[in-house]
Order: structure tokens, then sequence, then C-alpha cells
């Protein structure tokens, strides 16, 4: 048996990992059952948590929620402990309603991204391990080292870039992080969280990402500068690459929601660039 080690509220745990399993392995698991308690699972997979009788511990990967959603998730109700180790899907699924967990009183989540996908609870404990931008508020207890923003950023600038590229993009986006930062404004009234995290790579056939959701209150947009083009540019002409990239996601979120204010947001994003 595959066996995966994490560190769970300061004790190692052993999560029988499903993910090596193969096709002759499932279909044992459906016949006779299982009586192991620590499980590794990907989303694709949540399906077959019903062959599991008794699971107490359960880690989370990434992949696509099967057609039954997270109900297979509300079946185990002996579930302690919640491992979630994925950023977040592009599923519009209702988040984890923790009170549909009765026992649960610990929640593990790799990313505060994962918050979305969680109802306010008062009971289990959420532990944040890489706080990137805030979700909805829940209790959290952070780990070590694990620093949480002054206050809530409503844009979000980063970059996915290779080498200097990355480094280039940073530079021009920091000054305007800085700036709207300081004029703390609000662009929309349907969404809280907007990241903007221009896509440099040297992979031509990289994805692109437009995510914006009007559900869970969250865009997440990385359009790509040519990274060859980049490069080899300016510094004038990377500035404009930039704003280019920045205005073409506004544009974007301004389509998919009706409430964006996109030409205030492109002025205050002018008005940084020249200061």
């Amino acid at each position: 048996m595959a066996i995966l080690e994490k560190t769970v509220n300061g004790k190692t745990l052993r999560f029988l990992n499903t993910e090596a399993f193969d096709r002759n392995d499932w279909a044992a698991l459906s016949t006779s059952g299982s009586t192991e308690r620590n499980l590794c699972l990907s989303l694709s997979d949540l399906d077959k948590l019903p062959c599991f009788s008794c699971p107490e511990a359960l880690l989370l990967t990434g992949g696509s929620l099967g057609p039954s959603g997270f109900a297979p998730l509300y079946g185990a109700k002996g579930l302690k402990t919640l491992v979630l180790d994925y950023e977040e899907t592009d599923s519009d699924e209702d988040g984890i309603h923790l009170d549909c967990l009765p026992a649960l009183h610990y929640v593990l989540s790799r990313s505060n991204l994962n918050l979305y996908h969680l109802s306010e609870a008062n009971g289990p404990i959420v532990e944040v391990r890489n706080f990137w931008r805030n979700g909805k508020a829940v209790k959290t207890t952070l780990a070590p080292g694990t620093e949480l923003a002054k206050r809530r950023r409503f844009v979000f600038f980063s970059t996915e870039g290779e080498g200097a590229a990355a480094v280039g993009i940073m530079e021009i986006l920091n000054p305007i992080q800085t700036a709207l930062d300081e004029m703390d404004k609000r662009y929309s009234s349907r969404l809280d969280s907007i990241a903007i995290i221009p896509f440099c790579v040297s992979d031509p056939t990289a994805p692109e990402r437009r995510y914006v959701s009007l559900k869970k209150r969250y865009a997440d947009l990385r359009l790509r500068i040519d990274w060859e083009a980049f490069r080899t540019a300016t510094p004038e002409r990377r500035q404009q690459m930039c704003r280019e990239n920045v205005r073409a996601c506004a544009a974007y979120i301004a389509k998919k929601d009706a409430s964006f204010l996109l030409r205030e947001f492109l002025a205050d994003i002018d008005t940084a660039i020249k200061e």
C-alpha cells in the first residue's frame, strides 16, 4: 500500500494514498470495503469515499468534483480531521458546509484560497498554511511564521513568470499595488477579491486563466505577456506591456461583472503608473 505522511496539528499522520490505486484496487474495495481510518483522496475520487466505512482523517487533493459533489464527504459523519491540499478548483459548487460534519474538529488548509470552499462555522479550528489573500472570515489558527495581511486587499497583483521576467514584472506591479492599497477602493459590489497575475513563461502552449465567479465573489486573471518580447523589451515597453495586460484583465472582469467600475479602475491604474 502507498502511504503518505503529513504533519497535522503537530502530529504526523499516515494516510493511505488512494491516488496510487488502479481499477482493480477500486473494484476490490467496492466489493469488500475497508476500515482504513486515514485516507488521501483526490476530489475526482471523492465519490469513492463510501468504500471506506469509518474514515476519521481525510486528505483531499486537487481534481474535478464528480456528479455527487461534496455529498460523499457529508456522509462521513465520523470524520474528525480534514486536510485541503489544493489551492482551489474552478467549480462553482457550494462551499463545504462544516456543520454537515458533526465530529469535525480540525481543518488544515494548504491555502486560504480554500476558504472560498468553507462556510463560516464556530465548530472546528481552521489552520491556514499559506495566507495569500483573505477569504471568508473563519476561525483560524496560523501556522508558525505565517503573517496575516494588515487589511483586506480588494485587488491583488502577482505574476507567474520565469526568471528575470518575473522580477521585471513585479518591479512594475509593486508600485501599482502600493498605490491601490493607499487608495483602498472597492471597484465592484459583487466581488470581494480580484487577483491580476500576468503570465509570462517560455512555453507558448501553457494555458492562460480567466476566472470570474460572482458566486464565490472572486476573480483570478492570468493573461499572457509574451516571454521573448518582454525579455528583450526596453523598460518603457515593458511597462506598456504590463499596463496592457492589466487593462485586458479589467476588461474581461467588466464583461462578467456589470457592477465593476472599469473606467475608475483604469484611471487609478494610469495614475499609479505615472506616480
